[in-house]
């Protein structure tokens, strides 16, 4: 009975320093590094999932550490079902102790390419990525933890780039980008890889509870959204004479968040 009681105690402490530990949402900073993963043919997602927890986790993200690596499954919206690996950088400066350009490679994950196994085991486009600048970063004082990426591909005209991240600045942050204690938006700029310059928001949500609280799976949108954006009707009829026709959710839809969302748009989750 000790023997058993000891062994039970053990596994139990076990999973919950890997829950504290690997299981946690991801801390928002001012850079965010992404890559969308496409797995090897005759790899599982579990054995991604496992490498990951295994040996990215526990050296990448420790609280002292201004770099961390998350890997997270979409489950609504465009891809729902892939992997997105997401590198995040509290600072600019952070940013700047990693080397230029992926930081999926197996040089900068696992140290060299030589390890017996490595990401690139598992994906064939561990080179590919897209790095993205927080606009108006200075205006935060702090950034939230995320456990769900709304992250919506939006479109900007043009003419329109210089004076849109103004109006991020100066109408947005203040706004939008403190809505609610569990839901932020927070405009992203590409600088590098794939998707530069190009634009990004994300709907930064606490977690997937908070995320059914606004937006429940198939079932219409709660109050409490709708009365978070109601002041902002102004600002965002605004928001849209910046953005590509037809490119964003129209006020007609009745959705709470119209100008806001864009039509090309996934939700992640960690």
């Amino acid at each position: 009975m000790k023997k058993a009681f000891r062994k039970s105690l053990h596994l139990l402490i076990f999973t919950l320093i890997m829950g504290c530990s690997y299981g946690q949402h991801m801390q928002m900073g001012e850079v965010l590094v992404v890559n969308n993963v496409k797995l090897k043919k005759d790899v599982r997602p579990d054995s991604l999932k496992s490498y990951y927890y295994k040996e990215i986790a526990p050296d990448w993200n420790k609280p002292s550490s201004g770099n961390g690596m998350f890997l997270f499954k979409a489950d609504r919206g465009d891809r729902k079902g892939s992997y997105l690996l997401v590198c995040t950088s509290r600072k600019t400066a952070d940013r700047q102790k990693l080397p230029s350009g992926s930081p999926f490679t197996d040089q900068v994950l696992s140290g060299g390419a030589d390890q017996p196994i490595k990401l690139s085991n598992f994906i064939t486009n561990s080179e590919a990525y897209t790095e993205y600048r927080l606009i108006g970063a200075r205006q935060f004082n702090t950034l939230p933890v995320a456990g769900v990426l709304g992250m919506h591909y939006i479109k900007v005209k043009k003419d329109s780039l210089k004076s849109f991240e103004q109006f991020v600045r100066e109408k947005l942050n203040p706004t939008v980008g403190h809505l609610l204690p569990d839901l932020q938006l927070l405009y992203f700029k590409a600088t590098a890889g794939e998707k530069a310059g190009s634009y990004l928001l994300i709907f930064a949500l606490k977690s997937p509870a908070a995320r059914a609280s606004y937006w429940p799976e198939g079932a219409p949108e709660k109050e409490a959204l709708k009365q978070a954006f109601l002041p902002l009707k102004e600002t965002a009829k605004e928001l849209g004479s910046y953005l590509v026709e037809n490119s964003y959710l129209k006020p007609e839809s009745g959705g709470a968040a119209a100008y806001f969302e864009s039509l090309e748009w996934t939700d992640y989750v960690n």
